[in-house]
C-alpha cells in the first residue's frame, strides 16, 4: 500500500472517530479542540480555526483555534472582522469551499488578522459550516508544513469534516438552549411554589386580620340604645385600615377608625399594633384625647419604618347621647341629623399618630339626639377613582348619606360600599374602603 493510500485511510479513520466523538459529547469546546488538533495533524498544518458568524453584528470571530504558537491563537480570540471580508467571508457568502495556494497574491485575502496576531499566512483551505438554519461560519486550516501547498484531497477532507463540525455546533447550541429552557422552567416552578406559599401566608394574614376586626352584628344584642355596623374592603390581601367598637363600661361605647400609611403586610402589622395599643388604653377609661396622646408616644418610640396612622376615637354616652372625641389627622366624620341635615363633625386640629412624639391632642364634644348617626370612613371611600379619573369625593358621599338618614346602620354602610365600588368598577382598587356607622337611639 503506497503512502497516499495510507494517508487516505488515516483520514477516513479520523472522520469515523470524530463522528463517534460528536455523538458522544455535547460540550462544544471539548469537541472543537479535539477536531482542530486532529485536523492539524492529519493535514500537516501549522494552524486551524473555526470562525463563527455573529448574526447580530454581521461579524466573524474566532471562538476556537489551535496552532503551534500559543500566543498567536490567544490573540485570535480578540479579533472580529466584517463577515463579508477576506477569503473566509467569501466562503461564508458563497457556501463553497476554497483552496488558496498563494495567499499574498489573492486580492480577496484580508491581512488584518495577520497584522494583529503576527501570523504569516502562506496558503490555506477553507470550508463553510452550514446547517438547516443557514450559515454558521467557516473552518479554516493554514500553512501546510514544507514547501508544498494543500491539495484537492485536503480540501475534500476539510469539506467532509466541516459537515460534522456544523452538526456538532448546531447540536451544542440546541443543547444549550434546552438547558436554559429547563433552567427557566425550574426557576418558574420554584417561583410558582414560592408564590403559592406566599399566597397561603397572605391568606392566613387576611384571616388573622379579619378575626381581630369586629364581624358580629349586632355586636351587643341586649343593648338597644344604639345601632352600629362597619365594613372594610382591603385593596390587597391584607389592609392598613381598621375599625373597632367596644363598651368602655356599662354606659359608654367607644368607636374607632384608623388608616395606616402604606399598603400590604407592613401596613397590616402596623394596623394591628395601633389597634391593640388604642384598645388597651381606651379600656382603662382614658378620655379620647389622652388615649391618642399615649398611643402616639408609644408608636413613636420604635417607628423605624416611618409609618404613621390617622385615627379617630370617640366615646358615646349611651344615656345622654354626648359624644367625646379626638381626631388625629383623620378624615372628618359626618353627623346625620334625624331632622334631615348632614354636617361635618368639627375637627380637633390634631396630627396623625406615630409622627411627632410630643404632638398635642385636643378633645371635642358633640351631642347626638335620638335618630342621629355618626358616620366614620377612610379616604379609600372619598378618593376612590372612577373610569374617567374622577374621585368619589366627600361631596358625593354627603349627598349619598342624605338619602340614608332614616336607614339602619347596616343598610347605610352596605349602600355606601356598593356605590363606591360601582363608581370605580372599571378601575383597580387602589386603597382600602372602610366605613362605620353609629346610629344613636337613646334610652327607652
Amino acid at each position: 500500500m503506497d503512502a497516499g493510500s495510507i494517508n487516505e485511510a488515516a483520514r477516513l479513520q479520523l472522520l469515523y472517530e470524530l463522528g463517534c466523538a460528536f455523538a458522544a459529547r455535547l460540550d462544544l469546546g471539548e469537541l472543537t479542540a479535539l477536531v482542530l488538533d486532529e485536523c492539524r495533524t492529519v493535514l500537516e498544518a501549522e494552524a486551524a480555526a473555526v470562525l463563527l458568524l455573529d448574526q447580530e453584528h454581521d461579524e466573524l470571530y474566532f471562538p476556537y483555534a489551535a496552532g503551534e504558537d500559543a500566543e498567536v491563537t490567544g490573540r485570535l480570540a480578540a479579533i472580529r472582522f466584517p463577515a463579508k471580508r477576506g477569503i473566509a467571508g467569501e466562503v461564508l457568502q458563497s457556501g463553497k469551499s476554497m483552496r488558496v495556494d498563494d495567499v499574498a497574491a489573492d486580492p480577496r485575502f484580508y491581512g488584518g488578522v495577520d497584522q494583529r496576531t503576527g501570523l504569516v499566512t502562506r496558503n490555506l483551505i477553507c470550508a463553510p459550516l452550514q446547517s438547516h438554519q443557514g450559515a454558521l461560519g467557516v473552518v479554516q486550516v493554514v500553512n501546510r508544513r514544507g514547501a508544498a501547498a494543500f491539495n484537492d484531497n485536503d480540501l475534500r477532507f476539510l469539506d467532509s469534516l466541516a459537515g460534522s463540525i456544523a452538526i456538532a455546533i448546531e447540536n451544542a447550541r440546541l443543547y444549550a438552549q434546552l438547558k436554559e429552557q429547563v433552567a427557566a422552567l425550574e426557576r418558574a416552578v420554584l417561583e410558582h411554589n414560592q408564590l403559592i406559599a406566599l399566597r397561603r401566608e397572605l391568606d392566613v394574614a387576611r384571616e388573622i386580620q379579619e378575626s381581630i376586626l369586629p364581624r358580629t352584628f349586632p355586636p351587643f344584642p341586649d343593648r338597644n340604645e344604639f345601632d352600629v355596623f362597619a365594613a372594610m374592603v382591603p385593596a390587597q390581601e391584607v389592609g392598613g385600615d381598621f375599625y373597632d367598637f367596644f363598651l368602655v363600661d356599662e354606659g359608654r361605647l367607644g368607636v374607632v377608625i384608623g388608616d395606616v400609611s402604606g399598603k400590604g403586610v407592613p401596613a397590616a402589622l402596623f394596623m394591628a399594633m395601633s389597634r391593640t395599643l388604642l384598645k388597651s388604653i381606651a379600656l382603662e377609661g382614658a378620655a379620647p384625647d389622652e388615649c391618642l396622646r399615649r398611643v402616639n408616644r408609644l408608636l413613636c418610640e420604635d417607628n423605624s419604618s416611618e409609618t404613621f396612622v390617622s385615627l379617630f376615637y370617640g366615646i358615646l354616652d349611651t344615656q345622654t347621647g354626648e359624644l367625646a372625641y379626638c381626631n388625629g389627622g383623620h378624615d372628618p366624620p359626618f353627623v346625620l341629623r334625624s331632622q334631615g341635615s348632614v354636617e361635618m363633625l368639627p375637627g380637633t386640629g390634631c396630627a396623625v399618630l406615630a409622627a411627632l412624639p410630643e404632638a398635642v391632642y385636643a378633645p371635642g364634644v358633640i351631642s347626638l339626639r335620638s335618630g342621629d348617626t355618626l358616620f366614620l370612613y377612610t379616604d379609600g371611600v372619598t378618593e376612590a377613582i372612577g373610569q374617567e379619573g374622577d374621585l368619589f369625593t366627600s361631596d358625593r358621599l354627603r349627598a349619598l348619606l342624605e338619602s340614608q338618614i332614616t336607614h339602619p346602620a347596616r343598610t347605610m354602610i352596605q349602600k355606601v360600599v356598593q356605590e363606591v365600588r360601582r363608581h370605580s368598577a372599571s378601575v383597580e382598587q387602589s386603597d382600602d374602603i372602610t366605613a362605620l356607622a353609629l346610629k344613636y337611639i337613646g334610652s327607652a
